[in-house]
């Protein structure tokens, strides 16, 4: 028998990108979409796919947040989504050929395909990017992390979907910079709230071997410019979330 299937999306400010990836769900039995405070069009687009919408504007980081968009599903089974990606219809097919075997205990991890700078990528770490996105929210749910957030399922056997999810991480150069920096940020208080600090020499060392492992072990050189491009916004966020750190460290 078929099992019913929810999608889980958490949101701000997304009028660009959201229909795209609403679109490309139609076809599950619910879509829950926590929001965190939209001051766009955001939510008048959500309307027209779903009447599950939530606003939770107490941001405690993304792991949080997606718990709380799990928890709000009527359905067991969840396929979580991010607003800039969208389910290809591969992907579709093969989840839904699938849902009438699922094992509860069993997770499915998406192979996720990135187009940056007007390119798919290929290399530079990017490929494969697995990342588990379709569980049964009775056994499994994200981790309490600010950022960098995933499916706290370390012991469950873990199943691979090869359809892709088509993953459209950034409209310009600058939001995407804008969002490491955000990302090196919030890294830099979850550590420091846990104690770590930071010297010098592991600074240095961490920053330049950011470049090496995207550009030279991860082939990054094999994209092209973006691959270059790819490794240097890398080592920069590496340098980034680090000082941060270490800073923080100096001024208390």
């Amino acid at each position: 028998m078929k099992v019913k299937l929810s999608v889980v999306i958490i949101c701000k400010n997304e009028e660009s990108r959201i229909r795209q990836c609403l679109e490309s769900i139609t076809w599950v039995d619910e879509i829950i979409v926590i929001d965190s405070g939209s001051t766009d069009k955001t939510l008048d687009i959500v309307a027209e796919y779903t009447d599950k919408i939530f606003v939770n504007t107490n941001w405690s980081g993304f792991g949080l947040q997606k718990r709380l968009a799990v928890d709000k599903a009527s359905n067991d089974w969840v396929l979580s989504l991010d607003c800039d990606e969208v389910v290809s219809e591969q992907l579709r097919d093969e989840i839904l050929d699938c849902m009438s075997g699922l094992d509860e205990k069993t997770v499915y991890r998406i192979n996720r395909l990135t187009h940056f700078c007007n390119k798919f990528i290929y290399y530079s770490g990017w490929q494969p990017d697995r990342v588990v996105r379709l569980f049964n929210k009775k056994y499994y749910t994200y981790n309490d992390k600010t950022v960098h957030e995933s499916v706290d399922c370390k012991d469950a056997e873990k199943v691979d979907l090869e359809g892709k999810l088509f993953h459209y991480t950034f409209e310009s150069l600058e939001e995407y910079i804008d969002k490491r920096n955000g990302y090196a940020k919030a890294w830099a208080e979850s550590h420091y709230a846990k104690g770590r600090k930071v010297g010098l020499f592991e600074i240095i060392h961490h920053t330049l071997f950011a470049f090496i492992r995207h550009y030279i072990v991860r082939r990054g050189f094999l994209d092209g410019y973006q691959g270059f491009l790819i490794s240097v916004i890398q080592m920069q966020y590496t340098f980034n979330k680090y000082n941060f750190l270490k800073f923080k460290n100096i001024s208390k």
